[in-house]
């Protein structure tokens, strides 16, 4: 009896009546007039081979398409993360603007919020995978692909060639988001000739295949330029003639006394920096050699050292200034006075500057200096040396030495000298650079083959005895005044120096294309 079957009681005549399958099978006792109703199971597809089959291989197939499309998807998230990437390796330049990579991209200031909204469409196109494809079982996964390609991956694409082209090697970000793009873009083509390739016409067959081609020879041919170092091929900076430097702060050039030095920018307070000596020689001095009869005229910065027991030989004269002293006082008496050696002597730099209207005095270790006025006049004229060094001397390993401007005020006086020890509050030296503006392509100033020159710098600072405050400067700017021409410059006496306006340029310089020549890392 087939299984499932139930017998009817031994007196009872029953009638069987069997239906086709699934169907019920109905017993019926004469007897107890009963009826029993028994289940025949349902056919199984598994049970047969050739559904069975046809079964294993849908589920292949489902598993299949299920692993391509994750592994499609996490390369869109691979290089959807580049962008952001991108983002935050340009996000902030402009509190740097230390070279001329960064410089470039100030230039630029819309890329960074556009990488970050393109960006953020593709993360948004990721969210709507998840709710409807995942969640609502939509089939809407290559649709929605389609869309981050257009509205995401594409856009970001281009800005970040834009940045690449821009940095070069530089920055690692633009190159991978490029490199990543391409990828995807011709890995997305492959699988949509293959997928459906059957449902497109001639045009969107040709136009699958000539983006993916195209995709992957870009991204091979910017690989091959990187690894090669070759990326000039396709990029401008060589004929800037501005070589990257990594640097840290800005670049400062100080051309009346040839020196470099470096500085921040938008700092809340000065940045306080010392000269380097002249040359590598100290010079050995007695306690009655004064700074014009030890080094000259001279504005440059000089080591030096004293005997003891010239404090002793003191005698309330020799020295004039406090902080700032006149050429003729004696160095190591005004090096005890500024607490730069003790009275047992020792060694020290002294810096070489201009002088002040008036020389006050002061009492300190234990000696009281003089003071003296030098002028009446408020304003004096500045001339420039034809050069600004001279030969420091035969047979010494030094630089050369630099050579002062003059001033002189109404009547041809001329305005002394003076020197310090930059150890003071109100003596020493600093640079500030205070905040910077993009000009206009067309303003006065502005070279077109030099982009830099477009940034326009506020800077303050004392230096060699000179004062600025808040004077604009662009980048690069050079002093262009005819030095064979004299008293061309106006400036003003202050009570800690001499302020020229509207030429910082003869001071200071803010110029990161010498790396060769200075880098501030």
């Amino acid at each position: 009896k087939g299984e499932g079957w139930a017998a009817p009681a031994a007196d009872a005549v029953s009638t069987i009546d069997q239906a086709e399958d699934g169907e019920n099978i109905e017993t019926k006792s004469t007897k107890s007039k009963k009826s029993v109703r028994i289940q025949k199971p349902a056919w199984d597809q598994r049970s047969d081979p050739v559904s069975a089959k046809r079964f294993r291989r849908m589920a292949t197939r489902y598993w299949f398409d299920y692993y391509l499309g994750a592994s499609l998807l996490a390369l869109a998230v691979i290089d959807n993360s580049a962008y952001y990437a991108v983002y935050f390796s340009v996000n902030g330049v402009e509190a740097r603007l230390y070279n001329v990579v960064e410089m470039q991209l100030v230039l630029i200031p819309w890329i960074w919020p556009a990488v970050l909204t393109f960006a953020c469409l593709g993360s948004a196109c990721f969210a709507a995978m998840i709710i409807l494809v995942e969640c609502n079982e939509l089939p809407l996964y290559s649709q929605l692909m389609n869309l981050r390609l257009y509205l995401s991956c594409v856009p970001c694409a281009c800005l970040s060639m834009v940045v690449f082209y821009y940095t070069e090697q530089t920055k690692w970000a633009p190159f991978a988001a490029v490199c990543c793009t391409c990828f995807f873009i011709f890995v997305w083509c492959l699988y949509t000739h293959v997928r459906w390739w059957k449902q497109f016409g001639t045009a969107s067959k040709v136009l699958i295949d000539v983006s993916g081609f195209l995709a992957l020879v870009w991204g091979l041919f910017l690989g091959i330029l990187f690894c090669a170092d070759a990326l000039d091929i396709i990029t401008k900076s060589d004929s800037m003639q501005c070589p990257y430097a990594d640097n840290q702060q800005m670049p400062v050039y100080l051309p009346l006394v040839s020196q470099w030095t470096c500085a921040p920018w938008k700092e809340s307070s000065q940045t306080y920096f010392s000269r380097s000596p002249l040359d590598d020689d100290v010079k050995e001095l007695v306690c009655s050699d004064t700074f014009l009869n030890a080094f000259g005229s001279s504005i440059d910065a000089h080591m030096f050292s004293c005997p003891s027991g010239c404090l002793l030989a003191y005698d309330n004269t020799g020295l004039t200034g406090c902080g700032v002293y006149s050429t003729d006082s004696y160095v190591c008496i005004a090096a005890i006075h500024a607490g730069i050696i003790p009275e047992e002597g020792g060694s020290g730099v002294v810096y070489g500057r201009m002088g002040l209207k008036t020389f006050e005095g002061c009492s300190k270790s234990a000696m009281t200096s003089g003071s003296r006025d030098t002028t009446d006049a408020d304003m004096v004229y500045m001339t420039l040396p034809s050069s600004s060094t001279v030969d420091a001397g035969v047979g010494l390993a030094r630089r050369l030495s630099s050579v002062p401007p003059t001033l002189t005020d109404s009547l041809g006086a001329r305005f002394p000298q003076a020197f310090h020890f930059n150890n003071l509050q109100s003596t020493k030296e600093y640079i500030w650079l205070k905040d910077w503006d993009v000009t206009e392509p067309d303003s006065d100033g502005v070279n077109s083959e030099k982009p830099w020159t477009r940034i326009e710098s506020t800077i303050s600072g004392r230096v060699l005895g000179f004062e600025f405050s808040d004077e604009p400067l662009r980048l690069g700017q050079r002093s262009d005044f005819d030095t064979s021409s004299p008293g061309t410059i106006t400036c003003s006496l202050t009570d800690f120096g001499v302020r020229c306006p509207n030429v910082p340029d003869l001071l200071v310089n803010l110029d990161f294309c010498q790396p060769e020549e200075k880098q501030c890392m």
